[in-house]
This record gives structure tokens, sequence and C-alpha cells, in this order.
């Protein structure tokens, strides 16, 4: 059973009149703990845990930590174009370093594809999740090209509610889309 999210209201109030440093304090603090055990209970039965966790990451770092939480991997891996020490200190406080990230030169096609490749060679493996929820569109299609390419179960994190003003989904609304499973979406692949 899902719990009530403490704080939202005075959080959507603190938003809605501009109050935004103290919101997204609220957000982290308060907010955020919960919506992660809510969104672990509601994926809990779309996907298996373990395995690799592909990560691209741009300014939210909130949907790669839901996913990482659910997904529970063995490894974690973010990559990034952007050096932005605040999406880093949020990382660093839900997953508590238990992660590796990779900071990509630019966001084309052959770096993206390429830094991928690279860290399937060091880290082999026929269970691997890639969520292309965080990062650039330019990102997200590179990275969704190797995953199809390599057999990746390929996740995104969305969401039922969206507060338009705030241009954020509304906290507990998220839920895992799970936009490409190998094994269920062309189960005449063998993954070896």
């Amino acid at each position: 059973m899902q719990k009530e999210i403490p704080y939202l209201k005075e959080w959507l109030d603190l938003s809605g009149n501009g109050k935004f440093d103290k919101a997204h304090e609220i957000y982290f603090e308060k907010l955020f703990p919960t919506v992660i055990e809510n969104f672990k209970q509601r994926v809990a039965s779309e996907i298996s845990t373990g395995g690799i966790l592909f990560s691209i990451l741009g300014y939210s770092p909130e949907p790669i930590i839901l996913t990482a939480k659910a997904i529970e991997p063995v490894k974690h891996i973010v990559f990034t174009t952007n050096n932005q020490s605040e999406s880093n200190f949020y990382l660093k406080q839900f997953l508590n370093d238990d992660f590796e990230m990779i900071y990509l030169a630019e966001e084309s096609f052959p770096t993206i594809y390429k830094a991928l490749k690279e860290q399937l060679i060091f880290n082999p493996s026929t269970d691997i999740t890639i969520d292309i929820t965080g990062g650039k569109k330019s990102m997200v299609a590179s990275t969704a090209i190797f995953g199809k390419d390599y057999a990746c179960r390929i996740v995104y994190v969305d969401f039922a509610e969206y507060i338009k003003e705030l241009r954020k989904p509304m906290p507990g609304s998220e839920f895992l889309n799970i936009v490409y499973d190998p094994l269920k979406h062309q189960p005449e692949i063998k993954i070896v």
C-alpha cells in the first residue's frame, strides 16, 4: 500500500507562490524519500532487480534515483555531458556513491555510442537496463539505438499527472515505462 506523501500541500503552495528555493529544499528533504518508496512498491512486480543499469543524466537526478532504487543494480553507470554539481549532490545523497559517473565531451551519436559500448565491454552482462529519462533528446536517441542493438531493456520514468505551471510531474504520480524489453518484444532474438 502506498504511503501518503508528507508535505505535498506545503510544497505545492510554496512552488505556486514562487518560493522555489524553499520548495526545492522541502522536496528533497521531506517528499522525495516517500516518492521513492511508493515508486519502488509500484514497479516491484514490473521489473527484475539486479543486473547493470546505465542511466542518462541531463539536469534532473530524480528519475535516475527512482530507477536505481527500484532496480537495485549490481553496477550503476551514469552518463552525462553535464558537470552540474547539484545533480551530483543529490545522486550521492540518495544513492550513497553507489554509482560510477562517466562524463562525455559531447552529446553526438558516435561519442555516446562509443562510451556505452566501452562500458558494456568493461561490464559484460546479458542483464542490462538503460534508463533514458534524464538525457537530452539527442542523447536519448543515441542511447535507445545502442540499447536495441545490444538487446538491453530500455526504461523511462513517466508520470500520470503533470503540473504545467511548474513544469514538473506531481510527486507520487511517477511510474516506470518499459519502452523496450528484448525478451518480451522480440523473443525470437537469442540473448547469450
